[in-house]
């Protein structure tokens, strides 16, 4: 096997502790947590005799075992698996979902009079595009608490699987989960040989993993370094949305309490756990803590059986992507007590609750004390009446932290249907001649003789023009009710956002509650649509509050019979 003439090593990554990258950012580049829309650059040097960047590698430098380096090859490889606490040891048991060659870099010289070049060779690449192209969404099914697994997630999307297997329940062309993946990065070089063969050398770098979510940031007001902020373990994280219902503080409101009906059965809060500790010992119970305006405190937990036991505590490291339903439905039926286990039966979210705040807490098992580790969430509790017959129109999206977010809109509902046809012309049939009820020597033809109610002549049910197929859509909208600036600019994803939902309950979306309760427990369903938009007025400081008109068509289009 082959090696190099020299050493590499890594010089900066996502996540880097090597010397020579602590000055690129703060904290050692211990960013865990990164969005796979921002530049994700990974560098290996090469250090050897005479190397410096303008340095041309030449078989003569080598022998038939060693060589220099003439590319380096980066293989890009993605799970959902985190399980007892560490990574898969074998890549194996990782997906290789990219290759990439690359040349030396272009060389760095001196901006002074000297032109010095830099020592050393350095082969970048930048593997955002290819964490963008395995990640998309994740929804769990209306009516349900949790997705099944952490590994696989809800109902995800990307290309549609082929599903043609008729065992009871099919473990084949399963999706990973659409929300998330661990990357881990490895380069090997390619060298030349005195032979001037090019082979891959078995010297090689591997990087620290990194997870990557589907979320993307606006440079000039949001925070990139998701670690801090987003990061469940190390501090209070933050639950995966932009909606300004959240702050620190259990007593002070924050802008928005956000409205939820009380006939809502999806309420998703999406958030990222890296460790399942808190700062003094390990922890056996992690619980969402639900406490309501009238003073009812209980406790939903559904997502912890995503989490990884180490016998009667949690490992540490998790490093999993969750999601809880809060809906107001959902957690007067599945209330917990703060053992997270034990049904809870007293009094929830009531008639005279006016509002209610979310938070996720850790249980230590060095004395049983409850630990909050993330920010609260609000919500207000909606009674209004919907106006029927028009009922109100529920949102869901992907969000831009890669979760999903809902909104129900509930003013001046308008429906209609948008048609375009493609006619052909014919010749016409000759609509002047009618065939005879007698023949030809006067004799009154029998019923029987007919045979069709398709006569010669008088071809009048059919036009020289003829439509050869009709495409129709419907076409919807709704407005929001009036919206102060921060809860204008988070609407505002609804129509920047590449997948946008309605909650629909029909005879269609029905069948698969009756089909199949467990993965369907409502009769409602989410029901791809197209915001139609061109924009959206988020500010507008001499009319003071905002009202967004949302134009959307359903994305499955009106079924049309072909002439």
């Amino acid at each position: 096997m082959a090696t190099i003439n020299g050493s590499i090593h890594d010089s900066f990554s996502p996540v880097s502790t090597t010397p020579s990258a602590l000055d690129l950012s703060y904290d050692n580049r211990l960013n865990y947590l990164v969005s796979a829309n921002v530049p994700k650059r990974y560098q290996v040097r090469w250090e050897g005799a005479g190397v410096n960047e303008a340095y041309t590698p030449t078989k003569t430098a080598g022998t038939t075992t060693t060589g220099d380096i003439v590319n380096m090859v980066f293989y890009v490889y993605a799970t959902t698996q985190f399980e007892d606490g560490s990574y898969p040891a074998s890549l194996n048991n990782w997906d290789l979902v990219a290759k990439i060659k690359k040349s030396r870099d272009l060389a760095n010289r001196k901006y002074n009079n000297d032109g010095a070049i830099l020592n050393n060779q350095r082969f970048t690449v930048d593997i955002s595009q290819v964490c963008q192209d395995i990640l998309s969404y994740s929804l769990v099914p209306i009516g349900k608490g949790t997705w099944q697994s952490s590994l696989w997630g809800g109902m995800n999307g990307g290309q549609t699987k082929q599903d043609n297997v008729t065992e009871s329940v099919s473990q084949y062309n399963v999706t990973p989960n659409g929300a998330y993946r661990h990357i881990r990065v490895v380069a090997k070089p390619e060298v030349i040989l005195s032979t001037g063969l090019i082979v891959e050398a078995t010297n090689s770098v591997t990087f620290d993993e990194i997870a990557i979510i589907n979320s993307v940031h606006q440079f000039e007001k949001d925070e990139v370094w998701l670690f801090t902020r987003f990061l469940i373990g190390d501090s209070d994280g933050g639950f995966l949305s932009y909606c300004p219902n959240n702050n620190s503080s259990s007593t002070n409101k924050p802008a928005l309490v956000k409205p939820i009906r009380v006939d809502d059965k999806a309420e998703w809060l999406y958030f990222y756990i890296r460790k399942a500790e808190t700062e003094t010992s390990p922890v056996n119970v992690v619980t969402l803590k639900i406490e309501t305006s009238d003073g009812n405190t209980f406790y939903v937990s559904d997502f912890k059986d995503n989490l990884d036991l180490n016998g009667a505590v949690y490992y540490e490291n998790q490093n999993k992507m969750c999601v809880q339903n809060v809906s107001v439905d959902y957690l007067n039926n599945n209330a917990v007590q703060a053992d997270g286990t034990t049904a809870y039966a007293g009094a929830k979210i009531t008639s005279s609750t006016d509002y209610f705040k979310v938070s996720l807490w850790f249980t230590r098992t060095s004395d049983s004390t409850a630990e909050k580790m993330s920010e609260y969430r609000w919500y207000k509790v909606d009674r209004e009446d919907t106006k029927l017959p028009y009922d109100f129109v529920r949102f869901h999206w992907l969000n831009r932290m890669g979760g999903i977010d809902s909104y129900t809109a509930k003013r001046n509902v308008a429906e209609s249907i948008s048609v375009n046809r493609d006619t052909i012309e014919t010749k016409s049939a000759d609509r002047t001649w009618y065939q005879s009820s007698k023949d030809g020597s006067g004799s009154a033809l029998t019923d029987a003789d007919y045979i069709s109610n398709t006569m010669r002549g008088g071809n009048l049910y059919k036009g020289g023009r003829e439509v050869l197929n009709v495409n129709a859509n419907r076409n919807n909208s709704v407005y929001t009710e009036p919206l102060n600036k921060s809860t204008a600019q988070w609407l505002e994803e609804i129509m920047t956002s590449p997948n946008v939902w309605i909650e629909m309950d029909t005879d269609a979306t029905a069948r698969g509650n009756t089909v199949n309760s467990y993965q369907r427990p409502s009769t409602k369903e989410y029901i791809p649509v197209i915001i139609t938009n061109g924009s959206a007025e988020t500010v507008n400081q001499e009319a003071g509050l905002v009202s967004f008109n949302i134009e959307y068509t359903l994305a499955h289009k009106v079924q049309t019979q072909r002439n």
